[in-house]
């Protein structure tokens, strides 16, 4: 006898086979890899004409893949390889290469005479949302431009934060920059004194690379050109590598951006270990303002890293000459910078008559080593690896060659480096210092906030 059976359950039983069959006689997929597209990243290095000056931007990676050009698009008259080499750059250039190879670029610019005289040298960086100077000169006898270049597509609206001896003063705000462009702001409606200035520069509406050039003179007489380099987002433990040693000026200039006062402490790392700076064991930096303490007597000369300890965040960087006569001296930068990454890679053109020297800085209270690879012009070089002590900052020196490159690789995570390089150009000491910032990082937009006195 015929049972009635409910649709329901003949759909559910049929169903039920057909998986079974499905199952039974199925094949076995393939299994498929899927290789992602390398990533291609991109830097920029500055630039800038000159009748006077040899400017070279140097770009260098252990893969294949690199690219040089102009930022207005023109192809570059660079070598080829993985090392390039383009001369006498007039503006910004656009380097790129293949992740997950590491990279770097730098400009390096030479000049015996002149608003560019004495030796000025710059990391490439990629572009963020913000970007941190502190020491802008902004005397009567000072000139200073902040460079900015948008790689995107869209335009970027670039803000302007100016912090001084007596608290922030109005700067440029809502400066529009065209996609792949560059613009120079110029920052010669900042109020003039003394004193230093920090400028702080954000957007919120895109990425941007930024470069501070400035030029000082006195009397008649030109004290040269320097890209000021810049300083990591304020920390309450910032490291500033690259106090070169010998005789000159030496000045630390601190910013405090928050709300309330900080108390700061600075000591050094040198290479006995480290030590305290008199003088500078209880400073006071007032809320939004910038503080500058001499250092030269404290530091007697010495190569080393300043090491600062601090209740609220702040940002810091030195000022520091040869000590020659005015005719003779020229000025250089080092600034608060990040720990290394643990594979990096920072090409230089300094020239065969340099004297270039690595230093590697320690702050953590447990030693550090790193693996540093320094080859001359294009040929290989052994590797070879630096022990850095807790507390100290170890020299490593770089050969004098045409172009250089200086690969370090550490499981370190706190670990500090500068190249600084030395060379006579006429009378003219040449010094400069490149605080080594990852090139490939972003940093953390800076809180902007309205203030009805500025305008804002």
């Amino acid at each position: 006898m015929n049972r009635w059976v409910p649709p329901g359950a003949v759909v559910v039983m049929v169903g039920v086979a057909t998986v079974v069959g499905t199952l039974a006689g199925a094949q076995a997929v393939p299994e498929q890899r899927v290789t992602a597209a390398p990533a291609r990243v991109s830097v920029v290095c500055p630039a800038f004409a000159s009748a006077t000056a040899s400017v070279k931007v140097v770009a260098a990676a252990t893969g294949a893949g690199l690219q040089v050009a102009k930022l207005s698009g023109g192809a570059a008259d660079a070598s080829a390889g993985q090392q390039q080499v383009l001369a006498n750059a007039t503006e910004p250039v656009r380097v790129s290469a293949l992740l997950p190879d590491p990279f770097g670029a730098s400009s390096f610019a030479t000049a015996s005479s002149g608003p560019a005289r004495g030796i000025s040298a710059a990391g490439c960086v990629a572009p963020r949302t913000d970007h941190w100077f502190v020491g802008v000169d902004v005397r009567a006898e000072a000139q200073a431009d902040l460079v900015v270049v948008n790689l995107d597509g869209t335009a970027a609206s670039i803000d302007l934060i100016a912090y001084s001896h007596d608290g922030r003063i109005a700067a440029p705000r809502g400066v529009e920059v065209a996609g792949n462009s560059s613009q120079a702001i110029s920052l010669s409606s900042l109020p003039r004194g003394d004193d230093p200035v920090t400028i702080a520069a954000s957007s919120s509406d895109g990425r941007f690379a930024a470069f501070l050039r400035q030029r000082s003179w006195s009397g008649d007489t030109s004290l040269g050109g320097d890209w000021l380099a810049g300083a990591a987002v304020p920390a309450t433990e910032p490291v500033i590598p690259g106090l070169a040693a010998g005789a000159g000026v030496r000045r630390l200039v601190i910013t405090n951006p928050n709300e309330r006062t900080t108390t700061v402490t600075v000591g050094f790392l040198g290479a006995s270990g480290p030590g305290a700076v008199p003088g500078a064991e209880q400073l006071e930096v007032p809320p939004e303002t910038t503080r500058v303490l001499d250092v030269t007597t404290g530091l007697a000369g010495q190569a080393v890293a300043l090491s600062l300890t601090s209740t609220q965040p702040v940002t810091a960087a030195v000022w520091q000459d040869t000590g020659a006569a005015v005719a003779r001296h020229d000025p250089a930068f080092s600034a608060a910078t990040l720990p290394l990454p643990a594979d990096s890679y920072w090409p230089l053109a300094a020239g065969g008559k340099a004297s270039t020297t690595l230093v590697l800085a320690n702050p953590a209270a447990e030693p550090a080593v790193a693996t540093v690879t320094v080859a001359a012009n294009t040929q290989a070089a052994s590797p070879q690896e630096v022990s850095v002590p807790a507390g100290t900052q170890v020299a490593v020196p770089v050969p004098a060659a045409a172009t250089n490159t200086v690969r370090i690789q550490t499981a370190a995570t706190s670990l500090r480096g500068a190249l600084v390089t030395t060379r006579k150009l006429g009378k003219v000491q040449g010094l400069a210092v490149w605080p080594l910032a990852d090139q490939g990082s972003g940093g953390t937009s800076a809180s902007v906030v309205y203030d009805p006195r500025l305008g804002r």
